[in-house]
């Protein structure tokens, strides 16, 4: 589970970041192996891991990749639910142009 925090920065002595695919990288702790963030290696978003953060008011709102989740897992929740393609359609054009504009400088 993550929240998201777009625009923030992560920074730390144990922080490790590696690529975890053409367009997304994570964030570990290299001294404890707890996993802190994922984020597109291009662009704004950012999540960040719930257990990270104080107890609060929290509510689930999306959960992502629901049709991927193992059938015993569920939440109670009267979430948002997005499938892989839903996620495509998103990301995809976001994405795409992202690369677009990094290829040509602007």
């Amino acid at each position: 589970m993550a929240v998201q925090a777009p625009g923030s920065d992560i920074r730390g002595d144990t922080l490790e970041v590696f690529s975890s695919s053409d367009f997304a990288e994570r964030g570990f702790c290299n001294r404890c192996g707890t996993h802190i963030f994922h984020r597109p290696k291009q662009g704004p978003e950012l999540a960040i891991s719930a257990g990270l953060l104080p107890e609060g008011d929290y509510s689930i709102t999306r959960e992502i990749f629901h049709g991927d989740k193992p059938p015993w897992y569920r939440f109670d929740a009267s979430s948002r639910k997005r499938g892989a393609l839903s996620m495509a359609l998103e990301w995809g054009p976001k994405l795409a142009w992202r690369r677009f504009k990094g290829l040509f400088g602007s």
